[in-house]
């Protein structure tokens, strides 16, 4: 039974990773008040007081960095809490900021160990039980920085760069099978992520002078961000709810993609980095094509 089948039948469960601030603890309201029921994960969940006795809702304890074994476990507990999930929302994420000479290889590591290897682990977990029910849908939110690197802003953009084409192999591998997958391309929403307290480019001490221009730019930009960013948050969620459920604004899209870019500033600069792709295609078409034996025949294009 496909997941739209699903949602006209009975209440769909969804598991949300990251529940304790930002998109995440927006997903449990809005998930309630269209019926469905939510397992809200956090690796402190007495950080969520506010949904820990509310009804449809069951808080589970889960840090996206465990081991592969300890998060079968969890999805385990999730699925025998409602019986199945439905939906699996991959939301935890963090941003680390800093220029490749000065950020470490163990911050790095440290950032795609959430914002990747989390995402990749967690989904791995709930798998074979969407497989085997041939219905499920997954959700990964990405950015406006899987498309676009900035100075300064590399090990972020890295692990959402790396998202992007993982999902889009695994949008290939389980479109057979019942399970749908979307990639949330965001721009910029007005949440905490830009917050004094969470705002931070590393440096090292001491820093090297060289590269004071490039971080000072994207400091300034995040100070002068911060609070005025063009997207709603709460509107944002309820698209992503509406693709999930193929209600309201897409309610008679036939097709929905992998993509869903979500902010007018996303599709600015998706539509940009394509076009500006294209041109430098054009470009250099000769050169390309100037390495290619020159017996070379057609080959099958891969899809």
């Amino acid at each position: 039974m496909s997941t739209n089948s699903t949602a006209k039948t009975r209440p769909l469960v969804w598991l949300v990773t990251g529940c304790t601030s930002g998109f995440g603890r927006l997903f449990v309201p809005a998930i309630l008040a269209r019926g469905d029921r939510v397992i809200a994960t956090a690796r402190d969940i007495e950080s969520l007081p506010e949904i820990s006795n509310t009804k449809d809702v069951f808080l589970l304890q889960l840090d996206v960095t465990d081991s592969q074994e300890s998060l079968y476990a969890k999805a385990a507990t999730a699925i025998e809490r409602f019986g199945e999930v439905n939906v699996l929302v991959n939301n935890a994420g963090y941003v680390l900021s800093g220029v490749w000479e000065e950020v470490s290889h163990e911050q790095v590591v440290d950032q795609f160990r959430t914002n990747f290897f989390g995402h990749m682990n967690v989904t791995r977990a709930f798998l074979p039980n969407m497989r085997s029910r041939r219905s499920g849908t997954v959700v990964f939110m990405s950015s406006i920085a899987g498309w676009l690197g900035v100075a300064a802003g590399g090990p972020y953009s890295a692990s959402k760069f790396a998202l992007e084409g993982a999902v889009e192999s695994l949008q290939k591998e389980v479109c057979t099978l019942g399970i749908r997958v979307h990639l949330i391309v965001l721009g910029q929403f007005r949440t905490s992520i830009l917050d004094d307290n969470r705002r931070k480019i590393s440096r090292p001490n001491p820093a090297v002078d060289d590269y004071n221009s490039a971080v000072n730019t994207l400091a300034l930009r995040q100070v002068d961000t911060n609070g005025k960013q063009p997207g709603n948050p709460t509107l944002a969620v309820e698209r992503i709810l509406d693709a999930v459920r193929r209600e309201g604004m897409m309610a008679t899209r036939e097709e929905i993609p992998l993509r869903i870019v979500l902010g007018s500033d996303a599709g600015q600069i998706v539509r940009a980095q394509c076009l500006e792709t294209l041109q430098q295609l054009d470009k250099l078409q000769e050169i390309g094509r100037s390495t290619d034996f020159l017996d070379a025949r057609g080959i099958q294009d891969y899809k």
